[in-house]
């Protein structure tokens, strides 16, 4: 054992026994064991109910369409930023573009908020100049069933962060394929799927794991900007948890954890993809 691993070995066992005990008390909850509110018989009545209730999978469906929407056009529209940054090398740029990171993501959801709400910045605009004769006639974009103002804000913090960490990786990469593949006549979209991607295959697979766990567990931005009929499953877990009658806190914790299953299953099924993709590594 060296010296660092030494002097983090208590902060690693610390954390550890927080982390594993919480676990076990979440799991020993939701299987029906809480003696506070007389609950003392295990069973799996509380799984078995946030997963065939209609209000639970609907909760979970609109979270995976929020998750796989926001990450899916992260991706897209951070990696063509990155190539545009490595184009335009220009300090400012790159200075604007990473503004979004370094803004809480409560912040940014106000600003959504006060732009394009029904009474926000843009209809404002628009009812002055005559384009609308009322506010009431804004496309409702807060609130709404489709969570356009949910994704808005995703997409505003989480495509600068895909561009500036793709980008650090495509500067790091040995562009003389590129340049071999230009002399033998292949074109730009050859060379992107046959040799860019490849090359920069494992850090998108590592950012959409990120960026969906994230996004599907999300609580302030969809308690904020979302429709009460459309709760994402965050939400529906925190006032399960915060509702007076305390026998619904089992389903509460079931719900967190089936939330935490499905992060892992995704995180697990996205990295066995990727080592069979042409720039992962098989290993069956």
């Amino acid at each position: 054992m060296n010296r660092k691993t030494f002097f983090a070995l208590p902060f690693i066992l610390l954390n550890s026994v927080i982390i594993f005990a919480a676990l076990f008390k979440g799991l020993q909850i939701s299987l029906g064991y809480y003696p506070i509110v007389g609950l003392k018989d295990f069973s799996l009545n509380n799984y078995q109910q946030v997963l065939a209730e209609p209000f639970f999978q609907k909760s979970l469906l609109y979270s995976c369409y929020l998750a796989l929407t926001a990450t899916f056009l992260s991706l897209i529209g951070g990696v063509a930023l990155a190539f545009l940054l490595m184009k335009v090398p220009s300090c400012w740029l790159h200075k604007i573009i990473n503004l979004p990171i370094s803004l809480p993501h409560i912040i940014v959801a106000l600003m959504i908020m006060q732009l394009i709400s029904q009474s926000g910045i843009v209809s404002r605009i628009f009812f002055q100049v005559g384009w609308i004769n009322g506010m009431d006639q804004f496309p409702l974009l807060i609130h709404d069933s489709g969570g356009f103002g949910i994704l808005a804000v995703f997409l505003y913090k989480e495509i600068p962060f895909v561009a500036v960490t793709t980008l650090a990786i495509l500067q790091q990469l040995q562009l003389g394929y590129i340049e071999v593949a230009k002399h033998l006549g292949a074109s730009t979209i050859k060379i992107f799927f046959s040799i860019i991607l490849p090359m920069i295959q494992k850090t998108l697979f590592t950012l959409f794991i990120i960026l969906f766990c994230f996004t599907f567990a999300s609580f302030e931005v969809p308690y904020l900007l979302g429709n009460p009929r459309n709760q994402t499953i965050a939400i529906t877990t925190y006032e399960l948890f915060t509702q007076a009658d305390l026998t619904t806190r089992p389903l509460a914790f079931a719900l967190n954890l089936v939330m935490s299953g499905i992060c892992l299953t995704v995180s697990f099924l996205s990295l066995a993809i990727s080592r069979f993709l042409p720039g992962g590594r098989k290993i069956w």
